[in-house]
């Protein structure tokens, strides 16, 4: 680390590092598909990066070496569009209990099925804005938007995208129509509602809806363009699904219930150069975008809270660890669209707790990785503590490695390999303990 300078990338010196940054995200790209990694990073690129950069709610984060080289960046996001592709807060509030959750808000029925009811009528008209604005920007299909679905279909093999224009487009327009509505609390009805189909209508109206009868095409064309939707993210057609959680949930989710784009913030993207590794490097650039997030989030003092969130493929331990490390230990294990299934992960810090998270969060990089630009002195007790914390989390983990390798149907299965990696860091750790306590016995 002592080679190596920690900063933001702002627009003052983009010009000079963001080409790097580029390249280095093409760097890890190529080394996780020769590994076998695939579908496991996406790359951002360069307007992307430079979007967040002048972006007042996200932070790009990167370390330099003495050659002004990027070795190593993160993207710290916030404020997305909400219920898009990057909104991982939506996981949370879905399936029976929330709707039973939705519905205890009321305090009557017929208030409740008036609020649903509406909703629905707004999701319609903003999708007849998506559609509109999409195919403006796709004249090839003829102002068809079903031919664009049947386009990417094809394209695909009967799968969408990993990440699908015409998917990604229609929620992200969709929520931009919401957000123009001056109509008071559409937004939070729109939350509350997001999942609800004609189905649900049906079901809450004592009903049968016959989306084949609907004379409305606009009506029809977002049925069905939402069914294929769903059906592609689970390699399903044309059946009436929404997402699929696969595990019942360890934690209370209701105490999600209230995230969102606004007050959730993502660790989108951390990735360092393959062929200059440095022990905790990206714990150290997370570290410091999160912590600007979480200070600038609460400059308003009517914020009471906070979500960290992020997502990551089950088989990907190392992003596990990360993610687990600043306290994201509460998943989902959910099949949200085509591609391959993902964890998505969830902490809440309260507004009078912050100061203590960041606090630990400083010295577990002090002392792990010795990463301390303020000369923060920690006791030898608070050192010790710290370690056995850690040595009490990596023997937690080998042993759901060595013994989810038998049975991959369980959560975070490993292999050999990994299995020696957490012994030798077990072992690393104690040694520091060892050293400390040493240390300790010489000054007294």
């Amino acid at each position: 680390m002592e080679n190596l300078k920690i900063k933001e990338l702002t627009k003052e010196n983009e010009e000079k590092y963001l080409d790097k940054v580029v390249e280095l995200e093409k760097i890890v790209l190529e080394s996780m598909e020769r590994e076998g990694k695939i579908g496991q990073l996406f790359i951002t690129g360069k307007e992307d990066i430079s979007e967040y950069v002048h972006s007042k709610q996200n932070t790009v984060m990167i370390a330099v070496d003495k050659n002004e080289n990027v070795q190593s960046a993160t993207y710290i996001t916030q404020g997305q569009k909400a219920f898009t592709y990057n909104d991982i807060t939506k996981y949370f509030k879905y399936g029976e209990d929330y709707k039973k959750y939705v519905k205890s808000l009321y305090d009557n029925e017929n208030d409740y099925k008036k609020d649903m009811l509406e909703t629905y009528k707004v999701k319609l008209k903003a999708y007849k804005y998506a559609k509109e604005k999409i195919l403006k920007e796709h004249p090839e299909f003829s102002d068809d938007i079903l031919k664009f679905l049947e386009h990417e279909l094809k394209e695909k093999n009967n799968h969408f995208h990993e990440k699908s224009i015409l998917r990604e487009n229609l929620n992200k327009y969709m929520s931009e129509y919401i957000e123009s509505i001056q109509e008071t609390n559409i937004k939070d009805k729109y939350e509350k509602f997001y999942w609800t189909n004609a189905k649900d209508l049906a079901k809450e109206f004592g009903k049968t809806i016959d989306i084949n009868k609907i004379k409305n095409v606009d009506i029809k064309e977002y049925e069905n363009s939402m069914k294929l939707q769903e059906e592609n993210e689970y390699n399903k057609i044309l059946k009436n699904s929404e997402i699929l959680i696969h595990e019942k949930p360890e934690f209370e989710v209701q105490k999600y219930y209230n995230a969102n784009t606004q007050n959730a913030v993502e660790i989108d993207t951390y990735i360092t150069n393959p062929n200059a590794r440095h022990a905790g490097l990206a714990r150290i650039l997370v570290y410091e975008g999160i912590k600007k997030q979480i200070n600038k989030h609460f400059e308003n003092k009517e914020n009471k809270e906070i979500y960290l969130c992020s997502t990551l493929h089950r088989e990907n331990l190392s992003s596990k660890y990360v993610s687990e490390f600043f306290g994201l230990k509460d998943n989902l294990y959910v099949k949200r669209r085509d591609g391959r299934d993902r964890q998505v992960h969830i902490c809440k810090i309260e507004k009078e707790n912050v100061k203590k998270y960041l606090n630990e969060m400083q010295d577990k990089l002090i002392v792990l990785y010795n990463y301390n630009p303020e000369n923060k002195k920690l006791s030898q007790k608070r050192k010790e503590y710290i370690i056995n914390k850690q040595i009490e989390y990596e023997k937690d983990e080998l042993n759901k490695i060595q013994g989810f390798s038998k049975n991959k149907n369980n959560k975070y299965f490993g292999n050999i390999k990994d299995t020696e990696s957490k012994m030798r860091k077990i072992n690393r750790l104690n040694k520091m303990l060892e050293d400390i306590k040493n240390k300790e016995e010489l000054e007294r």
